[in-house]
């Protein structure tokens, strides 16, 4: 089970109410995770125990997890005799309980055809969220440096159970570690089956689902720059705050992202030229002039060259300038958005599978291009939006900065610096984008893709993908001139 580790620093007192919860969850013997499609009742009852049914809603699929909206029903007896659990879900009436749960499950058996490579990459995002919400979001609420209690959804429940597949001190950077009983050579072999039936992880989150917010991607500008707004209360929260940013590095991760490079799977990288001909291959007709000049040409090769050094340059250490927790993971359909836009409601962001420690600038790279036209993007508008982040970002810090303190405890995010990082943070996500995704894209597969909001844009609109190339070529031309300087 993924114990909970309460945050015993005075600076960050841990939230007995959700340190309580996860801690109950892991005595309970026998315990485990719902089989995919499978009854949520006893998963929703450890959550707040009063539920007496559910009714689904709504499905969501993705890659690495399962999620389905409900609603619930309540046992008023079990409510009125104080039945209830010692978390802040527990009350005297259902008139004050969420009427609409969102459950998020990671059956570990559900995965069983993925590489053990890629299984443990999934099992620890489930293990990185859990964590999340059990112990680094109580203990950004407790540092006083957090300027909104929208951060995240509401959640009842933050459970995973992991044992015999990955170690409790395990990381997610250690792409190299094998399978239970297995040779190195197992990396991109299955599990068996036996091993998995009841791991995975749960969350159980009030759900967002209703009239109040919505999900869209593309974004227009101002959508974005909303979503921007709101990671950077976030990154000014954690920003250069060595005692949190230590907890967060030992319990999520010591560098956040989905797509950082040191938790991706090797042959990404391994076949980057190859991914790059290939793409190039299926797409020169759409521009002939972009795919014939020498710098894209062998652009597979520079960002195979660079890519080390790119990563490196993003990866500060938790006591290090600029440090702060990102999000990760950082795309449109991540955030929801307040139906009504004439009031001043924050946006509020979902699934951090992905925190950890890095550069801020990591998750504003991915939400531009994974949430805009490049329509939106040209004539300055990109430029725009980076700068409204850095407003954002600077006023965040500076509400929480105690009176008398600014001199010692304010330094400013130099403009020319946050800009290299926003420039090789975009670099940086083109790899992965590459590696992952356009190494077998067609023409027909962004065809098939075209309305899928939950994809990035740039792997469903040919326009956005060649102006995501001519960006990564203008930012990498200028750095490698820089780096032979």
């Amino acid at each position: 089970f993924c114990v909970v580790q309460a945050c015993t620093s005075p600076t960050y007192l841990f939230a007995a109410a959700m340190a309580t919860t996860s801690q109950t969850a892991a005595s309970k013997g026998g315990a485990a995770i719902p089989e995919h499609n499978g009854n949520l009742l006893p998963v929703l009852q450890r959550a707040i125990p009063s539920i007496a049914s559910y009714q689904p809603l709504g499905r969501v699929e993705q890659a690495n997890a399962f999620g389905v909206r409900v609603s619930v029903h309540y046992d008023e007896t079990s409510l009125n005799s104080g039945n209830g659990n010692a978390d802040s879900c527990a009350t005297s009436s259902s008139a004050l309980l969420p009427n609409e749960l969102f459950v998020k499950q990671v059956d570990a058996s559900h995965y069983a055809h993925k590489s053990w490579a890629d299984l443990r990459r999934t099992l620890l995002y489930s293990r990185t969220e859990a964590r999340f919400y059990a112990e680094v979001l109580p203990c950004l609420r407790a540092s006083g440096r957090l300027t909104t209690s929208h951060l995240a959804p509401e959640c009842h429940l933050a459970e995973c159970f992991l044992d015999g597949l990955v170690g409790e001190d395990e990381t997610a950077t250690d792409v190299n570690h094998v399978a239970p009983g297995a040779s190195p050579a197992a990396l991109d072999e299955q599990v068996s089956p036996d091993l998995l039936k009841g791991k995975g992880g749960a969350l159980v989150l009030t759900s967002l689902g209703g009239e109040q917010y919505f999900q869209k991607s593309p974004l227009s500008p101002h959508q974005a720059a909303k979503c921007l707004a709101a990671v950077a209360r976030l990154h000014a929260a954690a920003w250069e705050d060595g005692e949190l940013l230590r907890l967060i590095a030992e319990r999520l991760s010591d560098k956040g992202g989905s797509y950082h490079l040191m938790i991706r799977n090797p042959k990404e990288l391994k076949n980057m030229v190859a991914s790059w001909q290939h793409f190039s291959t299926q797409f020169r007709d759409y521009d002939r002039e972009l795919f014939d000049r020498e710098n894209i040409k062998n652009l597979g090769q520079r960002i195979y060259a660079n890519a080390e050094y790119v990563s490196q340059e993003l990866s500060p250490k938790f006591n290090e300038e600029y440090a702060t927790c990102v999000h990760g993971d950082y795309k449109a359909m991540n955030v929801f958005l307040p139906t009504d836009d004439s009031i001043s409601e924050d946006a509020i962001m979902i699934d951090y599978a992905s925190a950890g420690i890095g550069l801020g600038m990591s998750d504003v790279a991915m939400h531009i291009t994974h949430a805009l036209s490049p329509e939106d993007l040209a004539n300055g508008g990109e430029e725009e939006l980076v700068d409204g982040y850095l407003t954002a970002l600077d006023t965040e810090r500076r509400r929480v900065v105690k009176p008398g303190q600014e001199q010692r405890s304010y330094k400013p995010y130099p403009h020319d610096v946050a800009m290299l990082h926003y420039q090789l943070a975009t670099v940086d996500y083109f790899r992965f984008i590459l590696g992952r995704f356009w190494r077998s894209a067609t023409p027909e597969s962004f065809d098939k893709k075209k309305d899928s909001p939950n994809t990035t844009l740039v792997n469903r609109n040919v326009g956005a993908a060649l102006a995501f190339v001519a960006r990564v070529d203008k930012y990498l031309t200028a750095f490698e001139e820089e780096r032979k300087s």
